[in-house]
């Protein structure tokens, strides 16, 4: 992967997440706190220990204008869906998207990680299945922080 200037002099990663959810799909929501603690692990573990720490921040968090922070914004949207047998059935939408407060070092790349999809029966989907969203998701970022040190 060729050097993308981005991604260069990141000391730290940070997952901030947000979730939203249409009022007949609630049930099947993940939980903003419990998903932010599962793709902070995730990440730590793509990363590996020789990358730098990830660590989850909270809305207004003084660390995320931070120019060392690079800033993962993971967002989950849950709607209903229509899945054979399954009456409560709905579906997570995961998307990450990237921020740095170092304008010298450009733009976020287009298209890093396409979007993820969890399809959940009768209440939230297993946290096996989100972990393994999430690891889909998160190794389109762990990807470029490994090759820019």
């Amino acid at each position: 992967m060729s050097p993308v200037l981005f991604f260069r002099q990141v000391e730290r990663v940070g997952v901030l997440c947000t979730v939203d959810a249409e009022p007949a799909a609630a049930h099947a929501a993940p939980a903003a706190d419990r998903l932010c603690d599962a793709a902070r692990a995730v990440l730590a573990s793509l990363l590996g220990a020789d990358g730098p720490p990830v660590l989850t921040l909270t809305p207004n968090d003084e660390r995320i204008a931070d120019p060392a922070t690079l800033v993962v914004l993971l967002h989950a949207q849950t709607r209903t869906a229509a899945v054979p047998g399954a009456a409560d059935a709905a579906v997570t939408a995961l998307a990450a998207t990237l921020h740095r407060s170092r304008p010298d070092l450009g733009a976020p790349p287009f298209f890093l990680t396409p979007p993820e999809a969890v399809v959940a029966a009768g209440g939230p989907a297993p946290p096996d299945t989100v972990d393994g969203a999430l690891r889909r998701l998160l190794a389109g970022v762990a990807r470029p922080l490994r090759a820019n040190p």
